[in-house]
């Protein structure tokens, strides 16, 4: 078994709270190449002699990332919220390279590259400093579900427990609307896990997001689903139906939404509707209201002009935000909230 100095293995067994000793000979060493599998996204430079430890992709997404001094990340803070296609990393390389230098040279090629700063903090001055990563300024810039992929003995946990010397930039290019954000922290290893040698490592986490449309992947209704919740509810809520943001104009692949509502209107020839439209809550009250009729309205003269439905028939209204059925807090509840409502009258 490998030897430890008392205040070591005191410290990894308090903090990490395991106290089965054959553990410890088994512990994560510092890796000598990139994780297999893993490589650098188009447009995004390492730092020289940095090794890539853990990379994570979605095509959508939405991070808050801060753009002041932060406590606590459960706690409400000052942020620059973005949604689009996100790409998350860390590196580790020798501790040799400070994180002032890592973060500087990260800087100098995002300005190369279009960007611009629009916050930047040290130590305590970003907040929670020398505490674990999940409650500092860093863990915001991070995926939701990064703590849960890493586990307890990953090479990116054991560079991700307790940190010190945290260092964060954020940086946006109001050109393209990406945003980058990078941060650089010593780590201090508290798990029985992780070797020594991780503490001379220095962390890295760089995550980028550019605009990119949500992907419409709900399921258009049946005529029959449509009219078994109007029957059961009086009304049948459908996401199927889409806009382009702020504007009213009915996209292509609304066709298969419309093709039902149409149907149903063939098979119940004595079915009168409201139509109505809904937005979620960003921007203002009195535009999304206007807005959210307007898309009624389309629906109501698409149904009319190219499914031969008697105007008569339907009533196209608007109601904005004020109906939601989920918080608008996130973009899942958002994306909830923007639909189209077929209502008995």
């Amino acid at each position: 078994m490998r030897s430890f100095s008392i205040s070591t293995l005191v410290r990894r067994l308090l903090v990490s709270g395991l106290a089965a000793l054959p553990m410890l000979s088994a512990a994560t060493d510092v890796p000598t190449a990139d994780l297999k599998g893993l490589t650098d996204p188009p447009g995004i430079k390492r730092y020289a002699g940095a090794l890539l430890v853990y990379r994570d992709d979605v095509a959508y997404d939405e991070l808050k990332f801060p753009s002041a001094k932060v406590r606590d990340v459960a706690e409400a803070y000052p942020a620059l919220a973005r949604s689009g296609k996100r790409v998350t990393l860390q590196y580790t390389l020798p501790a040799a390279r400070s994180s002032l230098e890592v973060i500087r040279n990260y800087q100098q090629q995002a300005r190369s590259d279009g960007f611009q700063p629009v916050f930047e903090c040290a130590g305590d001055a970003c907040g929670a400093d020398g505490l674990q990563l999940k409650y500092s300024v860093v863990a915001a810039m991070l995926p939701s579900r990064f703590f849960d992929q890493i586990g307890d003995n990953s090479v990116a946990a054991c560079g991700a427990y307790g940190v010190s010397a945290i260092r964060y930039a954020l940086l946006e290019n109001k050109a393209t609307g990406a945003t980058l954000a990078v941060a650089a922290a010593n780590p201090e290893i508290s798990s029985a896990y992780c070797a020594d040698s991780f503490q001379k490592q220095l962390s890295v986490w760089v995550t980028r997001i550019e605009p990119q449309a949500r992907e419409q992947q709900m399921v258009a209704l049946s005529a029959s689903e449509m009219a078994k919740s109007i029957d059961a509810d009086g009304r049948v809520a459908l996401y199927g139906i889409y806009f382009d943001t702020g504007k009213a104009d009915i996209k292509a692949e609304s066709k298969a939404a419309l093709d039902q509502i149409g149907e149903l209107l063939k098979q119940r020839a004595d079915l009168k509707l409201h139509v109505v439209g809904h937005t979620d809550n960003v921007g203002g009250m009195e535009s999304n209201m206007v807005l959210s009729k307007r898309r009624a309205e389309s629906v109501v003269a698409a149904l009319a002009g190219n499914y031969g439905v008697n105007r008569a028939r339907l009533t196209g209204n608007g109601v904005a935000s004020l109906a939601p059925v989920k918080s608008n807090t996130s973009e899942e509840g958002r994306a909830k909230n923007r639909r189209v409502e077929l209502v008995l009258q």
